[in-house]
């Protein structure tokens, strides 16, 4: 096959599988996409941080899961993506799959200076791999020691029901060293946020599908960083299967404190973090 023809193939290809990921996505977030929220804190363990933010998702964070998935609208918002890392684009696909980590936003999360790139993921019958799927990158003092670290995520929360095959079910994410890494050598493969780049491992990597929280965004309050950590209780007899609705939602706002050194029997690697706030998310009547 010669590389014109296999290029419109590649093409074809990622036309059809966001059209099926569009005409799926709004059977999916049927029970989430379109509620609105009501935040009622229920653990406080610093008032002046939990005050402020139980006024910020209030007025901000109503319907946290509305989604853009026309081109048209898109477009419309002018700049919606953070600026763009060597390799990357400007495109809907990537906006549709990094949508909940951007997403409601306030000034305290858009003082995260993300950047946006992307990953060589390996393709049949594409020697190499072709850069297709996004990640994004920021300079972080995450754990507030005056150190910057980076932080990589490199998937992404992508529906509502965290049973559904279809998506991504939670936000995977690491953090290097300053120095460790280097994203303007992009693209860059796509094991690099796990395995490490030129020798140099992670400090951490939180896999989403074995945490607590299903999306995770860091932001800056007061000159101090936090994460806010939004999490799902199925209840012990799991989703119902009239509502698809988890029996409790929570956004939790956290201090990272690393990962655990050692993994859990079943093999989870734990966030450490203190918990700082805890919302319960009541829907709307």
């Amino acid at each position: 096959m010669n590389n014109k023809l296999r290029t419109i193939k590649n093409y074809q290809s990622e036309f059809y599988m966001l059209l099926i990921f569009c005409l799926i996505y709004p059977i999916q977030g049927m029970t989430g996409e379109f509620d609105t929220y009501r935040y009622k804190l229920e653990e406080n363990n610093n008032d002046k941080v939990c005050s402020h933010m139980e006024s910020v998702f209030s007025k901000y964070f109503k319907k946290p899961f509305s989604t853009i998935n026309d081109e048209d609208e898109y477009v419309k918002g002018g700049g919606v993506l953070p600026p763009l890392l060597p390799g990357a684009k400007d495109d809907l696909r990537s906006f549709v799959k990094m949508s909940f980590s951007f997403q409601p936003t306030s000034p305290e999360f858009d003082a995260i200076k993300w950047k946006v790139g992307k990953l060589i993921t390996p393709t049949h019958g594409e020697p190499g791999g072709v850069p297709n799927d996004p990640f994004i990158a920021a300079d972080i003092d995450l754990n507030n020691d005056g150190q910057t670290k980076i932080v990589i995520k490199n998937e992404f929360m992508t529906c509502y029901n965290f049973y559904s095959a279809d998506c991504s079910p939670a936000d995977s994410w690491s953090v290097f060293r300053k120095g460790d890494i280097d994203v303007m050598k992009g693209p860059i493969e796509w094991d690099v946020p796990i395995q490490g780049q030129d020798g140099h491992p992670p400090l951490a990597y939180i896999y989403g599908r074995s945490s607590e929280c299903r999306i995770v965004r860091p932001f800056i309050y007061d000159g101090v960083t936090y994460l806010s950590c939004y999490s799902q209780d199925w209840g012990i007899n799991g989703p119902d299967i009239n509502r698809r609705t988890p029996d409790k939602e929570y956004t939790n706002i956290l201090k990272y404190q690393g990962v655990e050194k050692l993994p859990l029997p079943d093999g989870r690697t734990l966030l450490k973090a203190e918990t700082v706030c805890r919302f319960r998310m009541n829907v709307a009547k």
